[in-house]
């Protein structure tokens, strides 16, 4: 079987959706149910990964992700169609102040033929007694995506004071983010938009893959911070005239208009003479 197409849609429990095979019109579909709490200077997740598709997965592992750091749980060799498997995992990460902490679970796992796909998952995990976040993730956008181009996260400031903040990307392995955090600026009431430069190292055409963005900033005391999701389409790579068939075409349009314009001008102009001509 080839691997032809991959659908991840997340929620509460995430989704992630491998259709393999056009003869087959196979699927392989992990589902991603995340418990994540604070636990004495740690993250602890329990993890309930599931395939709802109608193929196999293979290799299958759960990954734990908090800022830089990581932790992997054990490889489950297959898993199979309506099946399902627990991962508990923990990751070391101090004592959290009160606030909103984003993290993500990762699920890596293949085809049949040991090609690598990644389901994620961005949640946030809750510490104390914090109020909500006065930042949000309003639009985050991408046109489709064949080698390389740019995520538009648009982020609105819901309070009359100015916040500096972070924006970062998350995105699943196969989308390469070049800038993966930045620093914004947002002054009482702002709306802007970041472009953030993405590239596709190893995603396959036809796959539809969600990517998420992260805005953090601290308020007296408090961190917050707010998540969004946006999806990016991967297409094949198009000829130069396909990317300007378009403006192709307009250029086209108006030099016919041109010629015809011309034509009639000249025809006007050989009456006229004509007319003139006559006794």
């Amino acid at each position: 079987m080839r691997h032809q197409r991959q659908l991840v849609l997340v929620g509460a429990p995430a989704l992630a959706l491998c259709l393999v095979g056009p003869a087959a019109a196979g699927s392989i579909s992990i589902s991603i149910a995340p418990v994540v709490e604070p636990r004495e200077g740690a993250l602890s997740a329990q993890v309930k990964v599931s395939n709802v598709g109608d193929e196999t997965a293979q290799s299958v592992a759960a990954v734990l992700v908090f800022g830089e750091h990581k932790a992997r749980g054990e490889i489950h060799p297959s898993l199979a169609p309506g099946a399902s498997v627990d991962a508990a995992l923990s990751l070391p990460v101090g004592e959290l102040g009160t606030g909103h902490w984003p993290y993500q679970i990762a699920i890596d796992y293949t085809d049949a033929n040991q090609y690598p796909f990644q389901a994620i998952h961005v949640g946030l995990v809750t510490v104390g007694s914090p109020p909500p976040a006065k930042v949000a993730v309003a639009e985050l956008k991408a046109n489709p995506l064949s080698s390389s181009g740019t995520l538009r996260i648009r982020v609105k400031n819901l309070a009359g004071v100015v916040r500096q903040a972070s924006v970062s990307v998350v995105a699943p392995e196969g989308i390469e983010v070049s800038a993966p955090a930045q620093d914004l600026r947002l002054a009482a009431w702002e709306e802007r938009t970041v472009s953030v430069p993405i590239v596709n190292r190893t995603a396959l055409v036809g796959s539809r893959y969600p990517v998420f963005a992260e805005v953090q900033y601290d308020d007296e005391g408090v961190h917050q911070a707010v998540a969004g999701q946006g999806i990016v389409e991967i297409e094949a790579a198009h000829s130069y005239f396909e990317v300007r068939r378009t403006w192709f075409w307009i250029a086209a349009g108006v030099l016919v208009a041109l010629w015809v314009g011309i034509l009639l001008w000249r025809g006007l102009a050989a009456r006229s003479r004509r007319a003139e001509s006559r006794p």
